[in-house]
């Protein structure tokens, strides 16, 4: 089942990101009634259909009438700006990419980010969900020196967690 991360729109045009099996981008001409989805199919897709039923819901980030040349960089300057929603996002594309990151080198940056805005709005709740999905990764990267770095990252993140009032 198609996840769609976020969406923008942009003059008639409408960009996202979406998971599914792998991550795809979608961009919908909303005139035209084209579509390009970086799935199989190319476009007219259950991505694209994912992406106008959030449009239609009114899950989009308005841009504007400027055509962005980095969609999902300027999308992330609207999440920054909500920084709960950014850490929802940014667990939804960790516990996919967990799934299809062979090198683990997308993992380890989407940890790293998921810890800096755990940090930010104390959202305990993510705490022991980020716990296991980093003895996911470690049993898969075990031999990877990075692992002991997310590891003391996150458990930096616990213990000012723990030291938070509630």
């Amino acid at each position: 089942m198609a996840k769609v991360l976020w969406v923008l729109k942009a003059g008639n045009k409408l960009y996202s990101k979406v998971l599914d099996d792998y991550t795809y981008y979608v961009e919908v001409d909303l005139f035209s009634e084209e579509s390009l989805c970086t799935c199989p199919l190319g476009g007219n897709c259950g991505h694209v259909s994912a992406v106008r039923d959030a449009y239609e819901k009114g899950l989009y980030f308005d841009a504007g009438n400027v055509e962005p040349m980095n969609s999902e960089a300027v999308a992330w300057s609207y999440l920054s700006g909500v920084l709960r929603l950014a850490l929802e996002v940014t667990i939804a594309e960790l516990f996919s990419s967990l799934k299809r990151d062979e090198s683990g080198s997308e993992s380890a940056m989407l940890f790293l980010r998921a810890l800096r805005l755990l940090r930010e709005t104390c959202a305990r709740e993510y705490l022991h969900p980020l716990g296991e999905a980093l003895e996911e990764y470690s049993s898969v990267f075990h031999d990877y020196p990075l692992v002991e770095k997310l590891w003391k990252a996150y458990e930096e993140v616990k213990n000012t967690l723990e030291k938070e009032p509630l």
